[in-house]
């Protein structure tokens, strides 16, 4: 039997008022700082998901998505925080990239493809419904694909939402537990005004790169500016902590919001295959990580952060908040994006066959 088409609230369709979205922000705030208290690695943007997500299940109505401007000042302020790590010594770390790509693209066919026959196999989903589902880090593709197959969209979303959200919400409590973190030296905060001037030239590449429908381009927009001023040296300190606390809030508000009208009763239904496939998804992406440092000069985390199935604006921030190096992985996820948007499309009649598209 194919499932319906997933049960959206309207507040997707129609962008809330201010207040509403400030609410959301608000309880997104207690979480994080609930978090923060816990000693928890990235707790302000976990904590601030995980309190935004379950309010929106607890919580009916108490919780709209974000708006366009909120999630544009997330993204701006967090790229600067990312452009801000680079220095002589990260830039150094970039001939390394080129076997860290191919091992991360390695990575993503063995997570696909393991994902995919999990639920295939275990819960009996069509093809179709299984590889959309299991593609990591591409949910803006997937999306706009969607229509086209007859793969179940409840399935596909739930699967991409929850593995998002595992990641964020897991990952800062599993390093917190195991120490891998890596230490990282104390900077001085760039002046208010080297960062303001980040932000307006953040802003306005970020808008360009939107246009040219690059993924996360506000993010990534924000990230080249500051980074180019700080790898020139123009600036040697980071972003204000407070700036860069208040930006993963709100990216974790973000994330969690993308929770209302989430459909709860498919996800028990559906629990053992999604987790499954999840947890499949992770472990691959560990044991690659695992290889990777064998041969490249970068800590375990970061490289699991760079391998892992996260959308790219998320996992970036949350190298930053981890302590690892962000740049590292955001050009990992960005590479992955052009890898996924690029050869997708290629292939995706060949994976899904004739009988999985309308």
């Amino acid at each position: 039997m194919t499932a319906t088409a997933p049960s959206k609230s309207q507040a997707f369709l129609i962008e809330a008022s201010l207040p509403r979205q400030l609410g959301t922000v608000a309880v997104a705030a207690v979480g994080g700082f609930v978090f923060q208290w816990l000693g928890i690695p990235a707790g302000a943007m976990s904590g601030a998901m995980v309190a935004t997500a379950t309010a929106s299940s607890l919580l009916p109505g108490s919780i709209v998505p974000l708006g366009g401007a909120l999630r544009r000042i997330a993204m701006v302020v967090s790229g600067i925080g990312i452009g801000a790590s680079v220095t002589r010594d990260v830039l150094s770390n970039v001939i390394t990239y080129p076997a860290s790509i191919l091992t991360m693209m390695l990575c993503v066919i063995a997570m696909t493809a393991t994902s995919a026959i999990i639920t295939v196999v275990f819960a009996r989903w069509d093809r179709a419904t299984a590889v959309l589902a299991a593609v990591p880090g591409a949910l803006a593709y997937i999306l706009s694909v969607l229509p086209t197959t007859k793969a179940s969209s409840t399935r596909v979303v739930a699967v991409q939402m929850m593995r998002v959200f595992f990641l964020v919400a897991l990952v800062p409590v599993i390093v917190a537990e195991s120490g891998i973190h890596l230490t990282v030296l104390a900077r001085p905060e760039d002046s208010w005004w080297v960062f303001a001037l980040e932000c307006v030239f953040g802003a306005a590449m970020g808008w360009v790169l939107t246009k040219l429908r690059m993924a996360g381009g506000m993010l990534l927009g924000a990230m080249l500016v500051s980074g180019t001023i700080h790898a020139l040296e123009f600036a040697h300190g980071r972003a204000p902590w407070s700036v860069m606390i208040a930006g993963q809030i709100l990216i974790g508000a973000w994330s969690g919001s993308r929770f209302v009208g989430f459909d709860w009763n498919l996800f028990w239904r559906q629990s053992p295959s999604i987790l499954g496939s999840i947890m499949a998804s992770l472990i691959i992406a560990g044991g690659f990580a695992y290889v990777g440092t064998t041969f490249i000069n970068v800590p375990f985390g970061a490289i699991f952060l760079a391998f892992s199935p996260g959308g790219f604006e998320a996992m970036a921030v949350l190298a930053l908040a981890l302590g690892f190096d962000p740049f590292y992985v955001a050009a990992h996820h960005l590479s992955r994006f052009f890898f996924l948007n690029f050869g997708l499309p290629l292939s995706l009649n060949t994976i899904v066959g004739k009988d999985g598209r309308k």
